[in-house]
């Protein structure tokens, strides 16, 4: 897979330009968090094996790295016939457990992804690290901002111009939990144009944000198709959130969904739902896999079966 992240390099990590689930710390890369650095990481033989790009001494327009590799992503896309999740994880994840889903994803649904890895994990009391990573997330608008502006302009133009060829091939955005503020702050932000508008589905995923005020953001989100949203009532996570940050959160209230572009979709009463925090990989039941199984590839999931609209809450429901 494919990684794009602002955290700091871990350089006694690597040997022979090889590193492991340690490659990347918790901190923002020493240039700043702008700043981003891409890598390739594969499981071999239940190890991770990370390979960082290679940036020239002097970089000019015709040899910036990102787009070399997007490129090559691309390329690769239309080899497998594999769509694509860009991924943005959420709260306290290390790059080894930001690795570890990304590959849930790949294989649970059949598709390539790329990960964009931000420092949400800087520890410490767990109350005080949470308001650290949402520094951090905010901080990080720039360097998302620039991968999206990046990628677009890799797979925009060659896919218009060979259509016949790559008209099957979709691109999702899958933001998870905090990862949603990091998103929310991004898209309000006066850098944000159209940039998500090469995504076919966003999936806002038990988004750890303000229910409140959610329609305004939401709705000025760009997207090629559709956005997602989904809920779980009794998610524990976000309870710990809500209980203390005074706020309800988007993924965990089934009320006040009110956002005119967004397809609200509720889980709680589903089966083995229970607490679920992280309903994508969790093993919970067929109609949530096949839903996840549809919009990460780039589908509708109202077609999925399993759910009924309830005009009362404006959700599909179990």
């Amino acid at each position: 897979m494919l990684i794009v992240t602002n955290r700091n390099i871990v350089k006694s990590n690597f040997k022979n330009g090889v590193g492991d689930q340690g490659a990347f710390g918790d901190g923002v890369n020493s240039k700043g968090p702008n700043e981003v650095r891409l890598a390739y990481a594969e499981k071999v033989n239940e190890k991770w094996e990370v390979r960082l790009v290679d940036e020239p001494s002097s970089i000019t327009n015709s040899n910036i790295p990102s787009r070399k590799e997007f490129n090559r992503f691309r390329d690769k896309l239309m080899q497998t016939k594999k769509n694509c999740v860009f991924f943005v994880h959420g709260f306290n994840q290390s790059f080894e457990k930001n690795l570890e889903k990304s590959l849930a994803i790949e294989e649970l649904y059949g598709v390539e992804v790329i990960a964009f890895s931000w420092p949400s994990n800087p520890g410490g009391f767990k109350t005080k690290e949470y308001r650290h990573a949402k520094r951090a997330a905010r901080a990080s608008n720039g360097a998302l901002d620039s991968t999206l502006e990046k990628l677009g302009s890799c797979l925009k133009g060659p896919f218009n111009r060979d259509a016949q060829e790559s008209c099957d091939i979709k691109f999702s955005l899958l933001i998870y939990s905090l990862g949603n503020y990091l998103f929310q702050n991004y898209v309000t932000d006066s850098i944000y144009e159209d940039e998500t508008r090469i995504f076919d589905n966003i999936i806002l995923c038990q988004a750890d944000v303000d229910n409140e005020g959610h329609e305004k953001w939401v709705d000025s989100i760009e997207t090629g198709k559709r956005i997602y949203v989904t809920i779980n009532e009794n998610d524990w996570v976000l309870k710990w959130s809500d209980t203390n940050f005074q706020k309800d959160r988007l993924g965990r209230t089934a009320r006040n969904l009110i956002s005119k572009k967004a397809a609200y979709f509720d889980f709680t009463d589903g089966e083995n739902v229970g607490r679920a925090h992280g309903v994508f990989y969790k093993n919970t039941n067929d109609v949530i896999k096949n839903f996840f199984g549809a919009v990460l590839n780039g589908h509708r999931g109202e077609t999925t079966g399993g759910f009924v609209y309830d005009s009362k809450t404006n959700s599909y429901r179990f």
